[in-house]
C-alpha cells in the first residue's frame, strides 16, 4: 500500500521534505510507517524531534489523519492514506 506522510513548519526543515510516499505491506500500521520514517531521515533528525530509544517522534510532534489526531497504537492505514505530522508550538 502507498502512504503519504506530510511534515508542516519546521518539521519539514529537519526532516528535510514537506511531502513523502511510503511503500508499506498491506497490512501496514502506523508503528510501520515511524520505521520507515526512521530508516529515511533518522540521520536528519535533532535530538528535539526525535526520541531514539522509541524510535518515533517525540510528545512534541502529533500525527493526524484528516484533522483527526491519532493513536499510534491503534491506528491501521488504508491504501492511499494521508498522514500529516505537526509540531506542537506554544506562544503568546
Amino acid at each position: 500500500m502507498n502512504i503519504t506522510a506530510r511534515f508542516h513548519g519546521i518539521l519539514a526543515d529537519w526532516v528535510g521534505t514537506s511531502s513523502a510516499s511510503f511503500e508499506l505491506s498491506d497490512d501496514a500500521g502506523f508503528s510501520e510507517l515511524m520505521q520507515e520514517i526512521e530508516r529515511r531521515y533518522k540521520r536528519n533528525m535533532p535530538a528535539q524531534l526525535w526520541d531514539r530509544k522509541t524510535n518515533s517522534f517525540n510528545q512534541k510532534v502529533r500525527a493526524f489523519q484528516e484533522a483527526k489526531a491519532l493513536d499510534p497504537i491503534k491506528h491501521s492505514l488504508p491504501d492511499g492514506d494521508v498522514i500529516t505530522f505537526m509540531l506542537l508550538i506554544a506562544g503568546g
